[in-house]
């Protein structure tokens, strides 16, 4: 075999089959400048029609490629070929998903959770003259939550959503926050409220797993441990007033 060909062992799953769940291995020749997605591709053109798998941008903007190399969660129109040289790799659909086909799973509880903080701004009312405006710190602040491409890489690394499905996620949580500390957004203490139970920010087993791997560097774990400390205050301040309501 020519020792420059790529070889991928990727794991397939159609439903209508028996076996439903087996591993193909297929062999490319690269070219430089290929990345993942162009290779996974290649093989659906010239070797296996029925080979599915989500993409749309190739820019890394829509998240849509995020699949699981060699046990590393990744987007594969970000993973260069060259990284995959040395070994076969193994390819596999994201983990802790239903697979529906080959690499393609389904992404309905990611956008379930996604829907219940409502992630989009609700402003706080201003007259007809008057604008919102904003710092720039504050806007800062706010910019590490907004590149978020809800490609679900961080919950294929996240051991809370392994042991609880109803966790909402570190980017749904990340995204919550966003909106947390964007001063033109009027709902601080509902966000609070929603993020206060096991299935938000005390699900989380804070190890950082989803600020490594992001792709486009936003460090969920940060906002969670952030909208902690707000809540701990705010329960804190609660338990004074009312302590010092019985004094009086």
């Amino acid at each position: 075999m020519n020792s420059r060909l790529l070889t991928f062992r990727i794991r397939r799953f159609h439903k209508e089959k028996d076996p439903s769940e087996w591993t193909d291995t297929f062999h490319v020749e690269p070219r430089k400048g290929m990345n993942l997605l162009e290779a996974l591709l290649r093989i659906q053109d010239e070797q296996d029609g029925t080979l599915s798998l989500r993409y749309s941008c190739r820019g890394a903007v829509c998240g849509s490629c995020a699949l699981r190399v060699n046990g590393n969660v990744v987007l594969a129109c970000r993973t260069h070929v060259e990284e995959l040289m040395k070994k076969p790799a193994l390819i596999e659909p994201l983990p802790y998903f239903r697979v529906i086909r080959d690499l393609i799973v389904d992404m309905s509880a990611f956008f379930e959770h996604y829907g219940k903080i409502e992630p989009y701004l609700q402003g706080k009312p201003v007259t007809p003259h008057q604008e919102y405006r904003m710092g720039e710190e504050k806007r800062k602040e706010i910019d590490p939550y907004i590149n978020c491409i809800l490609c679900g890489i961080c919950f294929g690394v996240c051991p809370a959503f392994e042991r609880h499905s109803e966790f909402l996620g570190p980017a749904i949580l990340a995204k919550a926050f966003r909106f947390f500390i964007d001063p033109r957004d009027r709902r601080n203490s509902e966000i609070l409220r929603i993020a206060d139970s096991h299935e938000g920010v005390w699900g989380c087993n804070t190890v950082f797993q989803c600020v490594k791997v992001c792709p486009k560097e936003v460090p969920p774990t940060h906002a969670i441990v952030k909208m902690r400390r707000k809540i701990l205050r705010q329960h804190f301040s609660t338990l004074v007033s009312r302590l010092m309501s019985l004094i009086s």
